[in-house]
């Protein structure tokens, strides 16, 4: 009997914790992880960065670091500046928008969506949501990292809300 490959089986295997938004276009990649994040539409972020934040409403354009942290912050969440992963996976936040596909010579990449889900702490499960628009579905959720290397990540983490006291 033919055996499956364990990163086969883990894929299908993963309930992801955010449901995937695909970019509509080559350069919203950070609006659809963003979105993911948040639960939103891409629509959504992207009517939040063109009415709140000054975001162009048609390109050109280039989403900044300053850019994603604004947008993160409207809807709750504490995000980090752009870290490079030096060591490896271990140097990524549990959950983190990371830089992949990049060119240091052009300092241009695309990004994804990093997930460490610790629920069984024994055994943390390592994936990552590709909003890329030109991948099959069997790529949506990846854990075969050989592929999709991340080489930079904005560390993301909800926002301390405090309670109202009675």
């Amino acid at each position: 009997m033919a055996t499956i490959p364990s990163a086969v089986n883990q894929t299908q295997a993963i309930q992801p914790a955010f449901k995937r938004v695909q970019q509509a276009v080559d350069h919203d990649c950070a609006f659809a992880c963003i979105a993911m994040i948040v639960s939103k539409s891409l629509d959504d972020v992207m009517q939040v960065a063109i009415d709140k934040f000054g975001h162009p409403a048609n390109g050109p354009y280039y989403v900044t670091e300053e850019m994603i942290n604004k947008i993160l912050a409207h809807y709750g969440f504490v995000s980090t500046i752009y870290k490079e992963v030096e060591t490896g996976l271990v140097d990524i936040h549990n959950v983190a928008i990371v830089m992949v596909d990049y060119d240091p010579e052009t300092e241009i990449g695309r990004h994804a969506i990093f997930v460490r889900d610790k629920t069984n702490a024994k055994q943390p499960i390592e994936y990552m949501i590709d909003p890329a628009y030109w991948i099959t579905p069997a790529q949506y959720v990846r854990t075969d990292f050989q592929t999709l290397i991340p080489a930079w990540f904005i560390g993301v983490t909800p926002m301390n809300r405090i309670s109202a006291k009675s």
